[in-house]
């Protein structure tokens, strides 16, 4: 009987065959993966809301501050604003970004922010995952942010009955993690510590060079805003600047100002 086997020839098309169908196939396998990690960060965004708007029914609709402890234990005090939101969750692992992967761990009653964890023996102000309170604006005479500073007297309380657009103001981002990250600050519309233009040399685009706010999911930031609801939005949509009034200027879906 005759034997039959693969030619050279054939062997070789089936190989380049496969490496087409291959390079067809990974760019969309590694898409479907990261629309998945960015739709569970809207999760995380929605969740974390959730918890901020039970935390404001408990406290006569007031806002969740920034951090706690002034002026006793001074920045960043006794707990972020995490540590207060986490026992409404009762989840630590939303409060990490599924596309950064930054450890959060709650500070523990008797504790401080710079207190060290025993689990990693790195501080607590470095375990920040990977949301941000929006504390934009801080010290700007026109523009204010929804979130209480407690070592800034104009805006240490909010309600949530001075947001103008509930639902056209920011509350929390995703965000890249560094030793501050559980805020996305900035102090002015301009002059001191002004609000960052968008870095386009960066990859992903960043809000200020070597900043911390990115498009880390396909071009878009993971958005919470002060209604409740989550959307994702580009750095494009995020710095809209408002085009009268008071705040002229500003990044309007930042402030709490009707602009």
């Amino acid at each position: 009987m005759k034997k039959s086997a693969f030619t050279l020839i054939e062997l070789l098309v089936v190989i380049a065959i496969i490496a087409i169908l291959a390079a067809i196939l990974f760019p969309v396998f590694a898409q479907a993966r990261e629309k998945a990690r960015a739709i569970s960060c809207i999760s995380n965004t929605k969740q974390i809301g959730l918890g901020l708007i039970m935390y404001s029914q408990d406290y006569d609709e007031q806002l969740v501050p920034a951090w706690i402890g002034y002026p006793t234990v001074g920045f960043p005090g006794n707990a972020r604003w995490m540590d207060v939101v986490q026992p409404y969750v009762k989840n630590t692992q939303i409060f990490s970004c599924p596309d950064t992967q930054t450890l959060y761990s709650q500070v523990p009653n008797g504790s401080v922010v710079n207190s060290v964890d025993p689990k990693t023996g790195k501080t607590f102000y470095t375990e920040n995952g990977g949301y941000a309170l929006n504390t934009s604006y801080f010290n700007d005479p026109n523009a204010h942010p929804p979130t209480p500073i407690p070592d800034v007297a104009q805006n240490a309380s909010r309600s949530l009955a001075s947001l103008a657009l509930p639902a056209g103001t920011i509350w929390v981002v995703d965000f890249r993690n560094n030793p501050g990250s559980f805020q996305c600050v900035w102090q002015t519309i301009n002059g001191n510590f002004p609000q960052p233009p968008i870095c386009t040399t960066a990859n992903p685009r960043t809000l200020g060079c070597g900043g911390y706010l990115a498009e880390l999911h396909q071009g878009r930031v993971s958005t919470l805003f002060c209604d409740g609801h989550s959307k994702a939005q580009s750095l494009d949509q995020l710095t809209d600047k408002a085009t009268s009034g008071p705040t002229t200027g500003a990044y309007r879906q930042w402030t709490i100002e009707d602009d």
